[in-house]
């Protein structure tokens, strides 16, 4: 799978995640809304996991070399021109 497939991918879980907390934070018992929620956060994770094992961080936050901050080493997500 090429980068813009899995930025798409995960974009598209990402938002369903949000979805789902909003839907939460009106219906905070419902426990299928709840399952759904950590079902799709833990995708997202590993999503995300496998996206910047390839492709880099997506955020500051993913940064995982602890020699060089390598977050300004690429062109940030928003700048390539590859997706």
């Amino acid at each position: 799978m090429n980068r813009k497939e899995m930025l798409r991918r995960l974009q598209a879980a990402d938002f369903a995640l949000k979805d789902a907390a909003l839907f939460l934070d009106t219906h905070p018992e419902d426990e299928k809304a709840l399952a759904y929620y950590h079902k799709t956060r833990a995708e997202v994770n590993e999503m995300t996991r496998r996206y910047e094992e390839v492709c880099g961080p997506l955020t500051a936050a993913g940064v995982q070399n602890k020699q060089y901050w390598d977050w300004i080493k690429e062109p940030w997500p928003w700048e390539r021109t590859d997706v």
